[in-house]
């Protein structure tokens, strides 16, 4: 039996806009100003609105005896989670993505509160079709999808895992730089960076550099990376482009900048990646638990 539940979700639009402005009339009087600014903000309440009545249908549906947590993605990284714990994610399929690297076999459900506007390839449940199967998911009585995860791990101990995948570059439009090391090959790069990519992340991003050949199943203990726009000037080569990475092929970069490493497109919560500094790329041993 579950003894807690977590709904996590992230601050809606609507209260970003009104926290710039001061109040909600001032809001609309800001976004008044242009034909996209009133149809933003009307699109923001409306995403605001499915959001909250989720929440707080979910809220009213659970039962007495099993706790309730509320954080929003700000707060995951620090968030302790307990070992019985049923996670929900209500909002969009980055909150899953956000989420997922934090636990540690805890299940996650992605709840889409307005599947009318938002496409959710991880968000199964609706907000009514969640409660109808709450007394079953608290029960562990749900089947589980599990997906890999991809774990980069530095040679000056920082760690950092992602769902969709990991982007290895610098944090400005300047090439990256770096030695590349994959199945017994190795050259010296510069390119616009890598991209190293899960199952799950493979319909997104990777499918984006190349194509249908991209997806392959979440599930597969195996990633795969893509170098972006690599450049054979002097120095450098431009051959060891793209390719499978498992634990016995890992991906080793050693860094030849002041770069940087994120995951799931969290450009704000990177490692530090310096010149000298080595990252080594593998599936994670960690898997997350996908209830639908």
């Amino acid at each position: 039996m579950r003894r807690r539940l977590v709904i996590l979700t992230r601050p809606s639009a609507k209260r970003t806009l009104v926290e710039r402005y001061g109040s909600e009339g001032q809001t609309r009087f800001a976004m008044a100003q242009s034909v996209r600014g009133r149809v933003d903000f009307e699109k923001a309440v409306v995403e605001d609105t499915a959001q909250s009545r989720a929440v707080s249908a979910i809220r009213r549906a659970l039962p007495d005896d099993v706790k309730l947590a509320e954080i929003d993605r700000g707060m995951v990284a620090q968030f302790l989670f307990e070992p019985h714990d049923l996670v929900v994610a209500v909002g969009q399929d980055g909150l899953v993505a956000n989420v997922g690297k934090y636990l540690d076999g805890q299940p996650i459900a992605g709840v889409n509160p307005d599947p009318a506007t938002i496409d959710g390839a991880l968000l199964p449940f609706t907000a009514d079709t969640f409660i109808h199967a709450l007394p079953d998911l608290l029960r562990d009585h749900r089947p589980v999808r599990e997906a890999t995860l991809a774990l980069a791990q530095t040679s000056d101990r920082q760690t950092l895992r992602g769902l969709n995948d990991i982007f290895i570059g610098v944090p400005s439009h300047q090439s990256a730089r770096y030695r590349i090391s994959h199945v017994g090959k190795q050259e010296l790069q510069s390119s616009s960076g890598l991209i190293v990519s899960t199952g799950t992340g493979s319909t997104g991003w990777l499918r984006s550099l190349i194509g249908d050949k991209a997806p392959f199943d979440p599930a597969a203990d195996k990633l795969h990376f893509v170098v972006r726009e690599a450049w054979p000037g002097r120095g450098f080569a431009a051959t060891l482009l793209e390719g499978e990475v498992t634990r016995e092929n890992p991906l080793v970069i050693e860094s030849r900048m002041e770069g940087v490493i994120f995951a799931d497109g969290i450009e704000a919560d990177p490692l530090r990646f310096d010149a000298g500094v080595t990252a080594t790329i593998t599936p994670a041993s960690r898997r997350v638990r996908l209830l639908h």
